[in-house]
């Protein structure tokens, strides 16, 4: 997977370009950062069937990953574009939940590889995997409980900030005949576990200044500001659903209908 670093580096700077230019109500900004979630589902989409192609010395838990990461990232780059399906809260708790069950099973692993060699620093491993554990609850559990969800992501920030500290307070340890470090293993390991602990980590970021207003929200100039409050209210199940459609389903087309009534151009 190292091979892909550089496209994933890439995809990183355009994710934070994107980002920047739609708080600054530059309507391009969201177009980058749905291009970004397209660039990034097809890259897993890609590595899925690159491993099925390899099934005699692949490993299936991370095909499985692969195709998870794959319909994570499909939902997020159409959430983007506000393009919403039936039952899609349903599929994209079901991926967390399996994405979950994963990085547990590999949390476990190299727990019990690490004890008998080093046990701060197979602690340190275990605490770094359970960042990523609590960051996915709080995604799967944001539209049941928001409450849940702010104290799962707080408790996965901690998670983190201690893995980091603990790398700079004992910097080297002596590991079978080789001086690592907690950082050191955690990237020759063959999964996506950076990949997606640096993503949540920009996430709680951008969620922490725009909470202080630090930062603006990201900005879309397509529809109101009352569309994406009532979109954020049905996700968040504050107001159920009339008849099977939603009131910002309601108010996209009375607000499509005033505008070609009106001959506006969106």
């Amino acid at each position: 997977m190292k091979k892909y670093n550089s496209i994933y580096y890439l995809l990183f700077v355009l994710l934070i370009m994107g980002a920047f230019a739609s708080m600054a109500q530059n309507r391009y900004g969201l177009l980058i950062l749905g291009v970004v979630a397209i660039s990034f589902s097809l890259l897993f989409l890609f590595q899925f069937i690159n491993g099925l192609r390899k099934r005699g010395t692949g490993d299936a838990y991370l095909s499985i990953e692969f195709l998870c990461l794959f319909v994570f990232s499909s939902i997020f780059a159409l959430r983007i574009f506000y393009v919403h399906f039936e039952n899609v809260e349903l599929v994209f708790g079901l991926t967390t939940f399996i994405l979950i069950l994963i990085y547990a099973r590999k949390a476990l692993l190299h727990y019990r590889a690490m004890v008998p060699k080093n046990k701060f620093l197979a602690l340190t491993i275990l605490t770094f995997y359970l960042s990523i554990i609590f960051f996915l609850i709080s995604v799967v559990v944001l539209t049941i409980s928001p409450r849940l969800a702010e104290y799962s992501g707080l408790l996965a920030f901690v998670l983190l900030i201690f893995f980091v500290v603990s790398n700079f307070w004992k910097k080297e340890l002596l590991i079978d005949g080789e001086n690592v470090t907690a950082f050191k293993i955690v990237g020759r390991m063959r999964d996506n576990s950076l990949l997606l602990i640096s993503l949540f980590f920009l996430f709680s970021l951008y969620a922490v200044l725009t909470r202080t207003r630090v930062l603006p929200k990201i900005y879309s100039d397509e529809f109101p500001q009352a569309y994406f409050d009532l979109i954020d209210n049905a996700e968040l199940r504050k107001e159920p659903s009339t008849k099977g459609s939603y009131k910002y389903q309601e108010f996209k087309e009375k607000y499509d209908q005033f505008l070609k009534l009106n001959g506006i151009d969106k």
